[in-house]
Order: C-alpha cells, then structure tokens, then sequence
C-alpha cells in the first residue's frame, strides 16, 4: 500500500473520486435497472438503514482519521523533540575544552544533516528498517562514540557530563520512536471496512434516490463526494513520512544550519557565523578547493624540519600530528578524519630562513588542492612567506612565530595567524625580570640578525629602561661567526648580564664561548623561546643561564593537557616536549580545523568545496577559543594570542628534555597585548 501512500494530493484525491464515482455510478445503473417497480419499497427499506450506516461511516472515518492523524502530530512532535535535544546537546558542550566542543558538535551537526537528508528519505521507504544502514544512523553512533568518550573523561564536570548523555539519550530516543512510527502502518482491514461502509451508505443514498426521484439526487451525490474525500483524507494521512501530508523535517533542518555553521561554538557565537554556500564558490571559482568523495583534505607544515632541524620545528610538527591524531575524539595513535575525508600532511622546510620560507611557500602553492598552511617555524621565513600564501588567498597559521613586524601593519588580502604570543609581551616579561628580579644594569644584546633576534632585542632594549636600566650595548653574532671573539668581546666590556634571543645553533655555541671565557663564568645569560630546546641544554648548563618563553608549567592546571594531551605526546613520541611550542602548533592545527568545518559545502555527490577566502573570514571571526596553549581571539591583524604568561627558568630546569619534570619558573608574569601597547 505504500505506493498509493506515496501520491501526491491531486493524484490520492482523483483516485478517490474516480474509483468511489465510479462504482457509484455502476451501482446507480444496475440498480435503475434492476428495481424497477420496487423502488418505493427498496427505498424505504434503504431510507430505514440510511442513520445506522452514516453513524458507521462516520465513527469507522472519524476513528481512522483521528488515529492517523495524531500518529502525525506524534511523529511531528518527535521532530521537535529531536531538535530540542541537539540545541540541549549543543549548549551543554560549551563547558567542555573548546577542541572538544568543535568535535561534538561538528558531529551534531553531521548527524542532524544526515538525519534530515538521508532519515526521512529512509523513514518512508516501504521497508523503514532500512534506515538502520542509512547514514544517519552511522553518524548517530559515531556522534555517540565521541559524546560518551569525552563526558566520561575525569575533566568533566560531572554536570556537564549528565547534560550531555541526557541529551544523547533524548536524540536516540527521538529516532528511535520515529523509527517505530514509520515502520508502523495503518490497519488495512479498518480501511477496507471503513470503504465497504461507505459505499454501503452510497448504495442506500442510491436507492433513496430512485425512489423520490431527480429532487434528492443531490444528496446521493454529497454522498458521494463525502465517501470519497474522507477515504482521500484517511490514506493522504496515513504515512507521516512519505505522501502529500508529512512531517516537517524543518526543526531539524535549521538546527543543523545552525550548528554547522558555528552558532552554538562560544567562540562564534550568531553575531560572527560566516555564510558559505555553494554560491561562494561559483563567485570565487579560483579560490575554492573541491575534494572528491574519497580524496584527503591537503593541508601542509612549513616548519624547520630539514637535516639541520632543532627541536622547536620538530616539536611544531608533533603539535600538528596529535591535532590530527585527536580528530576522532581520542589520543590513540591513529589518524582521525575531518569531515569524513583522511587528512593528508605535506611537510617542507622553512630552513628558518627568509629564502627558506619563500621557496617552501612556492613549493606548496604548486598544489591546487591545498587548503592550508601549518608554519612556519621562524618568524624570518614567514616575512618572507606571508606575502605569497596571501595573494594565493591560502590560510596559514603558525604556532611559533613570535616577532611583532609580522602583525604590525598587514596587508588587506593577509591570512595569516599565529597562536603563539607576540614577542611584544616577551620583551616586556623578560625586560622586568632582567632589570626588575635580577636588577642587572650593563647589559649587552645580542642578535643573530634573524627577523625574531632582531625584534625581541629591540623590543627588550626598549622597555628595559622603564627598570633604571641606561647601559645596552648591540653585538650581532650570525651563524658561522666567530663566537669565541664575540665572547670577549662581551667580557672587555664589563657586561653584568647578557640578554641573546637568537636561534639554534647560535645559542648553543654562543653559551660553548661564553663558558670557555673566564671573565663570564657568573654572568647571568637570558635567553628566549627559540633557544629553550632540549638540545641545547648540555650547552646551558655551562653557564648561568636562563630561558624564557610561555610558561608551560601553567598548563598544568589545565586538566585536558594533564590528563590527555601530556600523557599522549609522551606515548606517541616516546619522550618529554622538545620545546615550548607543541600546544600552539596543536591549537594552529584546530583552528584551521574549525574553520574548515563551519565553512566546507558538503555536495550531492559527497565531495566538499572548501572556499579559501572565506577560511580566512572564519578565522577572524574567533572571539574566545579556549586552546591548549592560551585563550585565542584572532584580530584582523593575525593575533590570535592576545595574552600571555611567560615564564622564565633557570638552567636545567628548563620545561623541556630531561629538565621539564623539575622546571618551576623563577620569575613568571601574565601580561595582555593590549597592556603591552598601551605602555609604549
């Protein structure tokens, strides 16, 4: 009977008419023909049965129509419950960390799209069982698998996790009963009785008829037409999710809309949701990336993974692999999905070097497909990178880099990003140690002439004074100096303190010199971020040397990287962090990932339109992503770190190596950029 349930109105509605007239009309031949003289009689026999067989007609409809249509509101009513349950889902994830939060409800939004596509499809279907295999109920179980995972994690508030299997178990429910209801049919024997009393009454309003002549005959044809409309009305009803009157699959509709876009995220809020549409694409062809059904999602690291390594870019790239690792919810070692589709890592050296950045960014933009950059490692590499991923209008964010010159005054088609803190609050938390703490006065700066080596320098010499400070004196020591000369140099000036934020392995042999120089065996040696490495400790520890860089001992009081992200980078790569830098490659990682996910276009045939530009647009629309590393609110200007607690610990008890298990800061401030700036 499904095929009659799955006309449209017009066609149940002449059917009804054309079969009930029908038979109505060879009824009313016959018995023209066949009563003849008895018409008196068999229509006031007939006239006698006319009351007791309406009040059948109507009661056998009326039940039937009553019946079917509250089967209607019920499984309308679900829709709405259905829909309820995914914004209560939606809100109770928001107590979550934010990469926990993106991944419940990019798998909300999954479901409630597959539900409203593929469900409903299914539901009326012949067989409704079919749609245990549709996608909805695949993406149902996955939303499960990572709902349950997370609100069992000991990080969660035990109200947060109540909410959010509360809410599971309302969804599951709600398809569960619309399951039961569209598997359910209407009892055809009701129907076949309710039509056999029906052309009973017709027959009787028929003999009626023939008996007072042409003046009643209007009667038997309202007749008629009541039978028929009533038996219209009992089969257009009776399958909610098929035929002309079903449920309204809308609620569910508008949630998802809603959800993917980034409504319910705390960092985005209605007011920023970005709007992307397969119209984004078709207007800005040459920025939009397709990825078919079973192709990966491109993404690259442009990091300072190359034969000279140093563990900063080796450590970028660990951030960036547990991003990927955790896409599925979980830190077991294999490779999460984004959007269905494998992640696929294009890794180039950026050689931390302006020509190193620029080749790789060339190397990279050779790939059409790909979506988004992970880099660069140093700051020098990415002035040099910036202005190519810019005008190829491909997002990048870097987890490292630090100098204040690559957000001063961008340019209006920049993308990019960093989560990493500008240098701008480094200089100023290293300036108050230095000439605060340690209140050293001579103090001699040195830079390796990197981009990031001359910033910081420039900004510490700048907020130094503010301290008593009115001795700094410049030395510049390359890589591949002489190293010992600039020691002595350093020495016959009767330096109290040495501040040198350059790079490894600049660093390293600087501190070799400096120890092998008598003069300078107490001589405080501050260095920054880019030197506090694990390979560079044995070198440290010769001296009396501190490091500063963010203040990873405070992560410690997040329970997500306690509890999870620490335990997993020491499974995973078998050792402690290398450098300070992992979470913020990790969150440049989500980031892009979330803004992947509230703008890609799912098409028909399965494959996903990514527009780049609007990527872009996505990422400045992030106002308080709670990452790993720090609170991120990303500016038109790149920052996305507008804050920062830098620590700074004395040699060994560096965060990192052999170190980190004892590394407790010996001077730690939070300062804002905004703080920073005002104070110039």
């Amino acid at each position: 009977m499904s095929w009659l349930t799955s006309l449209p109105v017009w066609a149940i509605l002449f059917l009804s008419l054309l079969i009930v007239g029908s038979v109505s009309s060879a009824s009313y031949l016959v018995l023209h023909k066949k009563t003849g003289e008895h018409r008196e009689r068999t229509g006031l026999a007939a006239a006698a049965y006319m009351t007791a067989l309406g009040s059948l007609f109507a009661i056998l409809t009326g039940f039937l129509i009553n019946s079917e249509y509250a089967t209607l509101r019920q499984a309308q009513s679900l829709v709405g419950k259905e829909a309820a349950a995914a914004s209560r889902l939606a809100w109770a994830t928001e107590a979550l960390p934010s990469v926990d939060t993106a991944l419940v409800q990019q798998r909300l939004g999954v479901y409630l799209a597959d539900s409203e596509q593929s469900d409903f499809k299914a539901f009326g279907t012949e067989k409704a069982q079919s749609a245990q295999t549709s996608p909805g109920f695949g993406s149902l179980r996955e939303l499960q698998s990572v709902s349950f995972t997370i609100a069992s994690r000991s990080y969660v508030a035990s109200a947060t996790a109540n909410a959010i299997e509360a809410s599971m178990a309302d969804l599951t429910d709600a398809r569960r009963e619309l399951l039961s209801i569209a598997d359910s049919e209407m009892p055809i024997e009701l129907l076949l009785l309710s039509a056999i009393a029906g052309f009973a009454l017709i027959i009787n309003a028929l003999f009626v008829s023939l008996r007072s002549g042409g003046n009643t005959v209007y009667v038997a044809v309202g007749i008629i037409l009541i039978v028929a409309l009533d038996l219209a009305l009992i089969v257009g009803i009776s399958a909610p999710f098929r035929g002309p009157f079903i449920v309204d699959a809308g609620p569910v509709q508008t949630m998802a809309i809603e959800v993917q876009s980034g409504v319910y995220l705390p960092w985005v809020g209605p007011s920023r949701v970005i709007e992307s549409s397969a119209k984004t694409c078709s207007v800005d062809a040459s920025s939009c990336v397709r990825i078919a059904p079973d192709d990966p999602v491109q993404l690259a690291a442009l990091l300072r993974i190359g034969k000279d390594v140093d563990a900063s870019g080796l450590d970028d790239l660990r951030g960036f692999q547990l991003a990927i690792d955790y896409l599925d919810g979980k830190f077991d070692g294999e490779d999460g999905q984004l959007l269905g589709h494998d992640v696929a890592r294009w890794e180039v050296d950026d050689e931390c070097s302006p020509e190193g950045g620029k080749s790789g960014a060339g190397q990279l933009l050779n790939d059409k497909s790909l979506v988004a950059v992970v880099g660069t490692t140093c700051s020098g590499a990415a002035k040099a990178a910036i202005p190519l991923v810019s005008d190829a209008g491909v997002l990048m964010v870097s987890g490292q880099n630090t100098a204040p010159v690559l957000t001063v005054d961008p340019a209006a088609n920049s993308t990019y990003f960093r989560t990493a803190p500008n240098d701008l609050i480094q200089g100023s938390v290293v300036a108050g140690f230095v000439g605060g703490q340690l209140a050293l006065n001579h103090i001699a700066i040195v830079s390796d002439g990197s981009v990031y080596s001359d910033e910081l320098g420039t900004v510490f010499q700048s907020k130094i004074g503010s301290y008593g400070v009115t001795q700094t004196q410049n030395f510049e020591s390359k890589e591949g100096s002489d190293y010992t000369a600039t020691a002595a140099a350093i020495a016959n000036g009767g330096f109290d303190g040495v501040y040198m934020p350059v790079n490894s392995p600049v660093c390293e042999k600087l501190m070799d010199a400096i120890a092998a120089n008598p003069s300078l065996k107490n001589v405080p040696v501050i260095t920054s971020d880019a030197c506090v490495l694990s390979g560079v400790l044995p070198s440290a520890t010769k001296v009396n040397a501190y490091g500063s860089g963010p203040d990873v001992t405070a992560l410690e009081k997040q329970p997500f990287y306690r509890d999870e992200y620490k335990s997993a980078y020491q499974s995973k790569f078998g050792q402690a962090p290398l450098s300070v830098w992992n979470t913020s490659a990790f969150d440049s990682a989500n980031l892009i990932f979330d803004a992947i996910q509230r703008t890609a276009i799912k098409t028909a045939d399965g494959s996903l339109l990514i527009p780049r530009r609007t990527l872009v647009e996505a990422m400045k629309a992030i106002d308080g992503y709670v990452g790993v590393s720090n609170k991120m609110v990303c500016t038109p200007t790149g920052d996305c770190a507008q804050a920062g607690t830098i620590g700074v610990f004395k040699a060994p008890a560096w965060p990192v190596g052999s170190g980190s298990q004892s590394a407790l800061p010996v001077y730690s401030k939070n300062e804002t950029l905004a703080s920073v700036l005002r104070k110039k």
